[in-house]
């Protein structure tokens, strides 16, 4: 059973770490973009598109976190991961009908 739980540990851990590098790479993205092209809408609908694809490695990693330590802290994080996502991709709707 130990190793189940490491298994999943192990898949959290890249999960979190996947969600990292696209939003990274979103924002280095948009930062190069908008030096090339210069400012204007593409540069945060850019950066927004990466950070709720990241958001979604997050929230799998916090339903995985939730298996391993099934605790209110956890529910609350998993929680507001989710709710953050949301929040990012009315955002991003927003931005889409905006321009």
């Amino acid at each position: 059973m130990d190793l189940y739980y490491a298994g999943l540990d192990v898949l959290r851990m890249s999960l979190l770490f996947v969600g990292s590098v696209v939003i990274f790479v979103g924002i280095v993205q948009a930062s190069l973009g908008a030096l090339r092209r210069g400012l204007g809408p593409h540069v945060p609908q850019l950066i927004v598109e990466h950070m709720a694809l990241g958001l979604e490695f997050f929230i799998g990693a916090g339903l995985l976190n939730l298996m391993l330590n099934p605790t209110w802290t956890v529910v609350q994080v998993a929680a507001l991961t989710i709710v953050v996502r949301k929040l990012i991709t009315i955002s991003l709707n927003r931005l889409a009908r905006s321009s």
